[in-house]
């Protein structure tokens, strides 16, 4: 059995340089999905791909969008990034450099630039517009989990499991400063909205604020009695929520550091966190099986949403700020209405946890990744299930829309990149309607296997939005769960992680 987490000067080798701790992790994840595929009397469907490349020979880690929508950058398991046309799938080229595996990827504010972050220890960033290597930013001593734009694109900032935060002069690549202070792991770090702060949360228990603009300390925010797993500034950037394992959510006044209130009810890990749209409510999904819905403005409990059978892996709030979702280990899918509270539907036909939701853009789809190898589209309007793809989806845990909602993009655990039509994009009005979907047999729950590979969350991405598929699996080790807990992607609310 494993400990309740191991030291800083054990965990270092298997972060460090070294492939041999993750390799036993990954090849039995790798038996696991292949075991995954058998899946009972599904309609074989693949998507509607534009076009699905190979040429990496590693898991897809992450898959980023320009932010015009015309290339998709790809980091995988073998240390390259690959850059493609989003139009016709060619490579327009592949950004070799890295000598591990590229956990994170991400354009910058303009497009122009982008940053990959590696288990070889280092940063680089290379000009999207020849693939050039601008530079290799070195400093950290151990993995970079995450790599950061400012709003303005000027500064990149990078967090490790070294404990450091450094901030990174875009133009020159000079090293602005280094963050110290954090005694072990930093788990999540975030500009603030106008760009002035960087928040950072470590499992040492502790979330520092930094004032940007000379690298200083602007104060320690303590009181958590276990690791902070994420952080999040409001849409407005005048609160920062933080999540803990002590159970407990945290929101502070960024104007002087206070401690607004604390937020308790839940009885087990907050697992995702995300503000409303308008940033009035907060969204929490635990391991307690439930999610909480807070008022921000006073803290109070607005509801308690039950429903599901096990931990809540993820929320996502729609882009109208009218409808909640979230993604469960128990297999299903659940909207709430956010005005009341109340159940609107469930969504039943994965077999195994859901790891993800995401709304597309115009909030009328919602796809969702699972372990079941399976990407299914819903419509939200009624919870049809529009689609479901188990063909060319190994591995295809998260998916990302682009920004206009007329494709989706992931990557999968045999090396390959697909992009796909969203069949359901419409420039009009009208519902989408389903494709050859079978109605379900009743309403039995979806049945459970030994559902015992997933992970649970602590890392905290943003934007890059995935931090590698060994990471995760090191994650799990460092937590101190069997590996049987979902490690929690961000995307659909924070992103913190996948």
């Amino acid at each position: 059995m494993m400990r309740g987490r191991l030291s800083m000067k054990e965990l270092t080798p298997l972060l460090g340089g070294g492939r041999a701790g993750f390799s036993l992790w990954r090849g039995w994840l790798w038996l696991w999905l292949a075991c995954g595929m058998v899946l009972p009397a599904l309609t074989q469907e693949r998507p509607d791909i534009v076009w699905i490349r190979g040429g990496h020979t590693d898991w897809v880690i992450s898959v980023s969008f320009s932010p015009e929508g015309r290339l998709l950058a790809s980091g995988s398991g073998d240390g390259t990034i690959k850059l493609w046309r989003v139009s016709d799938g060619s490579l327009v080229r592949t950004l070799t450099g890295h000598t591990g595996f590229v956990n994170s990827v991400v354009f910058s504010p303009d497009g122009r630039l982008l940053a990959s972050g590696s288990e070889d220890k280092t940063i680089k960033l290379w000009r999207v517009a020849d693939g050039s290597l601008v530079r290799t930013l070195r400093g950290h001593t151990v993995v970079v989990t995450s790599v950061s734009f400012s709003p303005d694109g000027r500064l990149l900032a990078s967090g490790s499991v070294d404990g450091t935060i450094k901030l990174w002069r875009v133009s020159d690549g000079s090293l602005v400063r280094t963050l110290t202070g954090h005694s072990y792991w930093v788990a999540s770090v975030v500009f603030s909205p106008d760009g002035r702060l960087l928040a950072s949360g470590g499992w040492d228990r502790a979330i520092k604020l930094w004032r940007v603009a000379d690298g200083s300390l602007v104060r320690t925010l303590t009181g958590y009695t276990g690791f902070v797993n994420s952080v999040v500034f409001s849409p407005d950037g005048r609160l920062l929520a933080s999540g803990s394992e002590d159970k407990t959510i945290k929101l502070w006044r960024v104007a002087d550091g206070s401690l607004v209130r604390t937020l308790t009810g839940h009885t087990g890990l907050v697992l995702s966190m995300v503000f409303s749209p308008d940033g009035r409510l907060l969204a929490s999904g635990s391991l307690d099986n439930t999610i909480k819905l807070w008022r921000v403005a006073d803290g109070s409990l607005v509801r308690t949403l039950k429903g599901h059978t096990d931990e809540v892996l993820s929320v996502s709030f729609s882009p109208d700020g009218r409808l909640l979702a979230s993604g469960s280990k128990d297999g299903t899918i659940k909207l709430w209405r956010v005005s009341d509270g109340s159940l609107v539907r469930t969504l039943t036909r994965h077999r195994y946890s859901v790891r993800s939701v995401s709304f597309s853009p115009d909030g009328r789809l919602l796809a969702s990744g699972s372990w079941d190898n399976t990407i299914k589209l819903w419509r939200v309007a009624d919870g049809a299930l529009l689609q479901t793809y188990n063909q060319e989806t190994f591995g295809a845990f998260s998916i990302q829309f682009s920004s206009d909602g007329r494709l989706f993009g992931y990557g999968r655990a045999d090396a390959t990149v697909v992009v796909a039509r969203n069949p359901f994009w419409q420039s009009g009005e009208g519902n989408p309607q389903p494709k050859n979907v079978k109605p379900p047999r009743g309403n039995t729950p979806p049945q459970r296997r030994h559902d015992k590979t997933d992970l649970r969350a602590g890392l905290s991405v943003r934007r890059g939005r995935t931090a590698g598929s060994q990471l995760w699996l090191v994650h799990a080790a460092v937590v101190g769960a069997a590996p049987h807990h979902d490690f929690v992607d961000n995307h659909g609310g924070h992103r913190d992680i996948i």
